[in-house]
């Protein structure tokens, strides 16, 4: 079974938790784990599809400035 996702990690803390939210500067991304916010323009989001086994290995690891970690 495939998944279709949209997912946006914080370079800072390499949460998961982040949102798009519409804050003081404009449209921003907003980490819920370190509170950092980064103001959004020029860009749109999509979705992709992944296998469940793609699914969880992208559970597994964590964002981290320059590629992943797990």
């Amino acid at each position: 079974m495939d998944n279709f996702v949209s997912v946006i990690f914080c370079s800072n803390c390499g949460s998961r938790y982040v949102e798009i939210r519409e804050g003081r500067r404009g449209t921003e991304f907003y980490c819920r784990t370190c509170q950092v916010s980064e103001t959004v323009s020029n860009f749109t989001l999509g979705h992709c599809r992944v296998t469940n086994t793609e699914l969880q290995g992208a559970r597994d690891s964590r964002g981290v400035s320059g590629g992943r970690k797990k």
